[in-house]
Parts: C-alpha cells; sequence; structure tokens
C-alpha cells in the first residue's frame, strides 16, 4: 500500500519550502527506513509520498552469554546464585539455557529474540519531534499547545492505503482530508486513499509538484516572451522562488510607459522582482516596456493587470527620482558622509573601511609591481568604491550596491575600468558568480574580501556550523579564486601585517580551513599533504602543487617518489632536527652519492625528485643507519632529515592515501 504524510499550513515563506522539504524527506525516512519518498511542496503543504510501503516489523536475535558452566550449576546439577540472578537480569527461565564454547571455555546463555515496533507506530511516537526539529529561520507560535513552527499548522493528512495514521502535531490530529487552491476551491477534499492525492489536489487547482509547477512558470515566460518578440529578463533565481509563491500559477503580462526605459536595465530588472517578483522582457539586448507577471488566481478579466501595473507604474517612478536625484550629487562627495554608515559595530565605519581598502589595494598593486597608471586608478575605485551606499537607490534596493555606483562614476566622468572596479569588487558573490574582468577590479575584490576577513573575524564573527551570517567562507572562497585565476603569487602575511599590524591565530587557521575545502577537488589526501608544509597564506603555491600532485599521483613515477619519501620519514624520529652534515663522517659510499646527488639536484617540479629513489633505495640497502657510533648515527640521521626537508618543498607524502605504493 501507500503511503502519504502531508502537512498543511498558512503560507510559507518562499525560501524556507525546499530546505524544508528536504529536511522532512530525510528526517522522516529516518524513522521508516525509506529514502525514496516523492515529496511535494507548495506555499500551503509539504508532503511525502511512499509507493508500496511496508509497515511490517522486523525482528532480531541477541545471543546474551552468562556465567562459564562451571559456576552456574553446584555439584548436584542444580543452578547456583550466579545462574538465578544471571536469568532474573535477561528475564528468562531456566528451560531458556543454553550452553556454548567460547575459547577453551564453556559458559551458559540465553538466546532472545526481538520484535522491533512497526515503522509507522515510531512514526506516530517521533512525528512531533521530527517538525519541531526543523531548522527554521524563523518560528511561530499560535496556539495553547505552545508548539512552533515556521507557519501555523491547520491540518494533516496521512493515510496508509485507506487507513488514517494517527499523527499529531500540537492540537492537530490527522485525518483523511486535505485542501485544495485557497481561492479556486472550495470546502474540504476528502481522500479515500493515498493513491488519489495529486489527481484531486490537480482537480483542485493545486500542482503539488515543484518541479512540475516551475516547469510551468518556464514555458509561461518562454511563450509569453515570444509573442512579445523577446525574451525573459531575471535574475537568477526569481523563477524559483516564484514558484513557491503560487500553487496553480497563471501568467499576465503588463505594460509600462517608455519613459522607465531611461533607467539603466539592471535597475528597472531589479525594482520589478525585488517588490513584485515580475519579469522584464528583452529584446536585442533592450528591455521593452513590459512585464511578465505570474499569478496565484486566475485572471477573470483586467482587473489584475490594470492593477499589477498600477503598482508596477509607482515603483518605477520612485527608481527614476531616485535615478535624477542620485546625479545632483558627485560620489567624491559622498565618500566623507560614509563616517555615519556603520560598516559592523565593533569595527568602525564604512569610510574608516574604505581608508582600509585603499591602503591594502595600494600594497597588493605594489606587490604585482603595478604601473603608476593603474595603481592611480586602483587608488581612485579605492575611496569611491562604497560611496554609492548613500545614494537614494542603494538604500531603497541593496542588491545593487556597486553597480550604481559604476553608473553613476561613468555618468561623472570617471575612467571606465575604474567604474567597473566599484561595481565588480563585489564579485564574485557566489562560486558560480563570474570574476571580476580588469586587474583594478580583481585587486579591490581581493582587498575587500580580504578586510571583511580580517576585520570581522577580529571582533569574533567566526562562522560556526552551518551559521556564516556574514558569508565569511564565501569570501575565503573567493579570494583563492580569484588569485588561482590570476596567478598572482601573494603573501597574504605580509600583506596583512602591513595593512592591520598583524595576523590573528583565528584568521589564519580559518583560511587554512577554507583553503583545504577550496582544494577538495583534488582530494583530501592531497590538500593535507600539502597543507601541512605550505603556509596557508601563500594559497597560489599550495593551489598549484595540490593541482599537479592530484594530476600525477597515480603514475609510477610519482608512486616512486612517495615511496622514497615514505622509507625516509619511517626510520627518522618525528622530533629530529638536527640537519648539518658533516661530510668527514661519511663512511660507506651510498651515503656520499646520497649526499652529492642530493647538493647537485635541482629541483623545480615535484617529479624532479624521482631520480633520488634509486639513491635512497642503495642507501638503506647498504647503509646501517642507527650506526653504534653516535656521530656516525647522528650524520646520518642529519642527511636524511635534508632529504626529508627537500621533498617536503611540495608536501608531506605520507599523508597521501594509497591502496598500496
Amino acid at each position: 500500500m501507500d503511503l502519504l504524510i502531508e502537512i498543511g499550513t498558512e503560507e510559507l515563506p518562499a525560501k524556507v519550502i525546499n530546505p524544508l522539504s528536504e529536511y522532512l524527506k530525510e528526517a522522516i525516512g529516518d524513522v521508516l527506513g525509506r529514502k525514496d519518498a516523492k515529496t511535494y511542496a507548495t506555499p500551503r503543504r509539504i508532503a511525502l509520498y511512499y509507493k508500496e510501503f511496508e509497515n511490517i516489523s522486523t525482528t532480531h536475535e541477541e545471543l546474551i552469554i552468562g556465567p562459564p558452566l562451571s559456576i552456574a550449576y553446584d555439584q548436584e546439577g542444580r543452578p547456583t546464585k550466579a545462574l538465578l540472578g544471571f536469568l532474573q537480569r535477561v528475564q528468562a527461565s531456566q528451560e531458556d539455557v543454553i550452553t556454548i564454547q567460547k575459547g577453551t571455555a564453556q559458559y551458559v546463555a540465553v538466546r532472545k529474540v526481538h520484535e522491533s515496533k512497526k515503522p509507522l507506530d515510531l512514526l506516530v511516537e517521533k512525528f512531533e519531534g521530527i517538525l519541531l526539529s526543523a531548522p527554521l529561520p524563523k518560528s511561530m507560535r499560535w496556539d495553547k499547545t505552545h508548539v512552533r513552527f515556521s507557519r501555523p499548522v491547520r491540518w494533516i493528512c496521512a493515510l496508509y492505503g485507506d487507513q488514517v495514521v494517527p499523527l499529531s502535531f500540537g492540537s492537530v490530529q490527522a485525518g483523511r482530508k486535505t485542501k485544495g487552491h485557497r481561492f479556486l476551491s472550495q470546502g474540504w477534499i476528502e481522500l479515500r486513499s493515498a493513491s488519489e492525492y495529486e489527481e484531486r489536489l490537480k482537480e483542485h487547482y493545486v500542482i503539488p509538484d515543484f518541479k512540475e509547477r516551475w516547469g510551468m512558470i518556464l514555458n509561461f515566460l518562454k511563450e509569453e516572451s515570444y509573442a512579445l518578440g523577446g525574451s525573459a529578463e531575471y535574475p537568477e533565481g526569481l523563477d524559483q522562488e516564484v514558484a513557491n509563491l503560487v500553487e496553480f500559477p497563471f501568467a499576465v503580462v503588463g505594460t509600462f510607459d517608455e519613459k522607465y526605459l531611461q533607467l539603466p536595465q539592471k535597475v528597472i530588472v531589479t525594482v520589478l522582482a525585488h517588490h513584485q517578483r515580475f519579469f522584464c522582457v528583452k529584446k536585442q539586448d533592450k528591455l521593452l516596456p513590459n512585464f511578465i507577471a505570474i499569478s496565484g488566481n486566475l485572471p477573470k478579466n483586467n482587473l489584475i493587470v490594470k492593477g499589477y501595473e498600477k503598482v508596477v507604474k509607482a515603483r518605477l517612478e520612485d527608481a527614476l527620482f531616485f535615478y535624477k536625484e542620485d546625479q545632483k550629487v558627485r560620489l567624491e562627495d559622498l565618500v566623507e558622509k560614509l563616517s555615519q554608515v556603520v560598516f559592523h559595530p565593533k569595527a568602525g565605519s564604512m569610510l574608516e573601511k574604505t581608508q582600509r581598502l585603499t591602503t591594502l589595494s595600494e600594497e597588493i598593486g605594489k606587490a604585482l609591481s603595478l604601473d603608476e597608471n593603474t595603481l592611480k586608478k586602483l587608488k581612485r575605485a579605492s575611496y569611491l568604491s562604497k560611496a554609492d551606499l548613500l545614494t537614494h537607490m542603494v538604500r531603497e534596493f541593496d542588491e545593487l550596491q556597486g553597480y550604481m555606483g559604476y553608473v553613476y562614476a561613468l555618468l561623472q566622468g570617471e575612467d571606465q575600468e575604474t567604474a567597473l572596479a566599484i561595481y565588480e569588487h563585489y564579485l564574485p558573490k557566489s562560486p558560480s558568480d563570474p570574476l571580476p574582468s580588469g586587474t583594478v577590479g580583481r585587486v579591490l575584490s581581493l582587498a575587500d574580501k580580504i578586510d571583511n576577513l580580517v576585520m570581522l573575524i577580529r571582533v569574533g564573527e567566526v562562522p560556526s556550523g552551518s551559521s556564516d551570517p556574514y558569508g565569511l567562507r564565501r569570501y575565503a572562497y573567493a579570494v583563492f579564486s580569484i588569485i588561482e585565476d590570476t596567478q598572482w603569487d601573494l603573501n597574504l602575511r605580509e600583506l596583512i601585517e602591513k595593512t592591520y599590524g598583524g595576523v590573528d591565530n583565528t584568521l589564519e587557521e580559518f583560511l587554512k580551513n577554507r583553503l583545504e575545502t577550496y582544494l577538495e577537488p583534488y582530494g583530501y589526501d592531497v590538500a593535507r599533504a600539502v597543507l601541512e608544509v605550505h603556509d596557508p597564506l601563500k594559497p597560489l603555491k599550495i593551489i598549484n602543487t595540490a593541482k599537479r600532485i592530484a594530476n600525477l599521483k597515480e603514475e609510477q613515477k610519482f608512486k616512486d617518489v612517495v615511496s622514497a619519501y615514505r622509507r625516509v620519514v619511517k626510520i627518522l624520529p618525528k622530533d629530529w632536527g638536527d640537519s648539518l652534515v658533516d661530510e668527514r663522517a661519511f663512511r660507506e659510499e651510498e651515503e656520499k652519492n646520497l649526499w652529492e646527488k642530493l647538493k647537485e639536484l635541482k629541483v623545480e617540479d615535484v617529479l624532479d625528485l624521482q631520480p633520488l629513489k634509486e639513491y635512497i633505495d642503495n642507501f638503506f640497502d647498504k647503509v646501517l643507519v642507527m650506526d653504534k657510533d653516535e656521530q656516525i648515527r647522528r650524520n646520518r640521521l642529519a642527511l636524511l632529515l635534508n632529504v626529508k626537508q627537500i621533498f617536503n618543498k611540495f608536501a608531506n607524502f605520507e599523508k597521501l592515501v594509497y591502496e598500496e605504493v
């Protein structure tokens, strides 16, 4: 029989729905022993559906060993206190006793068969706890039971075949009833069995499958924009967000006055998406004076369209006013007023941040030997980088920070590269974002993210668990991405010391951990092998070395390197630190040969170490390292430490994982 579990609620926040659905699938699946539930999710319901679910208990046998047979019975064969106490403890009778052989001795034992509870009985017990443990950004109480959830739970529909599963949450008891669309369906829908769930909901204007609803929206956008001669233009993720705002989508097309097209395109797209969750239409890289809205209700007449158009006009009128007002003030005149904008309560103002950015970006520019003209642009971009935070437009739409600085900088005659850097220094905002395109933008982006990391960690905002409110993990990833892409060999330790007076241990440990995560595609063993011997604040060498080792790892020449290294460290004491080699103390030809080869070897690539394997093997085959003579022994260990150190220019090869080397 099929199993349905539906939790009906007031309208859930769009961003909560999919994560909550996945959590419930995982948590309830753990209890039921099934991970293959089909999930349904709309603003008013989260549901799990299991095909051919078997609600049967399982049994397992337990062998409980008691006292040795020699003390379980007396000489007359009667049970002793030891045996009787054992039987009382395990709740068994003398008839249940068996004898087993364990090693050379015999013991009494009891076999007990345990029958587990049926999965649905377990779920009834744990259901409320599962809902209360849901990882929700915010939760609320709504009745006398004081249970909490993202939004009030109004019904639970739980059916196993045609039987109700007696789940409950607070005062809500499960039944066989569900609800359709809030406006297009009236009253309760009574289900005869779990199998008719999806079909009955569709009859009542609910598309319970998120992917199906999302697909309908994408088709609407394609069809309606094509009819207008263009294609839909919208911020990434808006289509999925809108899919979780409606239970049954309807497309509505509206228009707005062409005078608003004088606004920058990104402003129009953002205004319509930010407030209304509407989609713009673009034709040949220019926006059309049209928008597409996805309504959750049937647009029976023009009233809905006119209502949408009225709201859009008001929003765009505000944006146009902001745009014109902002142009009356130069960005450079706003910089000093950044002293009134808080960067962080414990880390000063945005003006102070701007000053640090100017210093740090200049240090980065000098480390990269940038020419004077580029350094000049960098200084100007750093100075203006945060000024747009005080513009009307950014105050209203904070997602436009950087972009409006770019637009206004161009309008005020700033250099193209300088203006673009103001926009691009916020990039990348996620691993999928492009990196800044120009040198000035990349340097400023690095400086901004390094400053965020240094200052926020210094005031105690270190991420813990899944909590990272300031996005510090994202900033670290961006720093490594830019350095890898540009191949800039920067010493972050020196840059931070010059600008901030020193590197905190917490910051260094955080960056080391994030770099290990960044290197995950090359294997955790590779990441750890390289990080163990390199300064995590010199990321380029670590990234390139990890990439090189990962590519070579299965080649025989590289395995020779690993094998040679492991022979060396196997005999070398871990705390050995004496590397002073006395050539006069050599007694065997093989140790002399190894030393001479070590001195003449030019090592630029990890495979340059491979020729040492022959000399290392000969050394161990013919030379007794732990000689009785203390001076000879010390000298040979010093030689091996020199060998180890030249290998450690690349990695601690002991950390690499092989089935066999």
